[in-house]
């Protein structure tokens, strides 16, 4: 059976950032998520055929090999079924729950209780979609509430993981209005095909936000942004949460470049120091956004992992 390869692309130096922001799991090369659509819609609660949502076929196999340039790590939705290749069991979970109010992702310090051992254990997931579920897979507006269902039944069933929810009150930074106005204007256009007229290297992220890379390594612009989504999507960066305050209740297009690591010497590692971007998500926000992070605490909520088992592979 051949699967297309689609979700994931691997992009080294200039991805690096779209990947961090976007609270996306490292594993070996950086990989940065795309062609996926927003994550709010709503799916319906049962298949076609009146039963539970779930993948027609699954395959699941521990992955082995080392990922490279030419093997890279994958993680999203295809044509008609969903691929993961080379990443732990973490970054699963992660597409398969999202918090309550919306939002991106769990970031990992967000999910509670997975057992050291799976952070060394990668896998590979290869599922499809019934004929019968097909035709409401490729509705873009019903997709993503599907492809969670899915996930969540496949990883019950592989890996008897059992879940909940808890909201506690954590460090968080608020992001608020600048001393003067923001730099940044709203939105011309907000479909990805509009925007790839001027940038054709623009991408969807699972939240629906479209990201294109500049000229310059570490450049990004995201368009049609809303506060609440730019404020998850730094999150990761800043290394905690980040709440909207702005009061701004459109949506923008917002350019800003990062400081990228140096290239790793043949033979190194790949390891970037925790503080390396977090470090940087001051002068961002405040000098190239002309917004402010203010401390504060808030309401946060993580997901807790009860139970989970090592993999019934097929």
């Amino acid at each position: 059976m051949t699967m297309k390869r689609l979700g994931w692309r691997t992009h080294f130096g200039r991805g690096i950032s779209l990947a961090m922001a976007a609270g996306i799991l490292f594993a070996g090369p950086v990989a940065v998520l795309a062609q996926a659509v927003p994550s709010s819609a709503a799916a319906p609660p049962v298949g076609t055929e009146g039963k539970a949502l779930t993948f027609d076929v699954v395959s699941v196999r521990e992955d082995k090999s080392e990922p490279t340039p030419q093997n890279p790590v994958q993680n999203g939705p295809t044509a008609d079924g969903y691929r993961l290749k080379g990443l732990p069991l973490i970054a699963v979970i992660q597409r398969a729950y999202i918090p309550s109010e919306g939002g991106l992702t769990f970031r990992p310090n967000q999910i509670t209780g997975l057992p050291a051992a799976f952070n060394s254990i990668r896998y590979d997931i290869d599922a499809k979609v019934s004929e019968a579920d097909l035709p409401k897979w490729k509705d873009p507006t019903l997709q993503p509430a599907m492809l969670r269902a899915m996930l969540q039944g496949m990883l019950a069933d592989r890996f008897k993981l059992a879940v909940h929810r808890e909201t506690k009150e954590v460090p968080i930074y608020e992001l608020t209005l600048g001393r003067k106005s923001p730099k940044f204007k709203p939105s011309e256009a907000t479909a990805l095909a509009d925007i790839r007229q001027k940038d054709p290297n623009a991408v969807t992220l699972r939240s629906g936000t479209i990201v294109a890379t500049g000229r310059n390594p570490g450049q990004q612009t995201l368009f049609g942004i809303t506060m609440p989504d730019l404020g998850t999507f730094l999150s990761t960066m800043a290394g905690r949460p980040i709440h909207d305050k702005t009061g701004l209740t459109g949506k923008y297009d917002i350019t800003y470049e990062l400081e990228l690591p140096l290239p790793a010497q043949e033979g190194a590692g790949m390891a970037v120091s925790p503080d390396f971007f977090s470090s940087q998500i001051f002068s961002i926000v405040q000098d190239q956004l002309g917004l402010r992070l203010r401390t504060a605490k808030g309401l946060v909520e993580s997901l807790v992992i009860d139970h989970v088992e090592r993999l019934s592979e097929n």
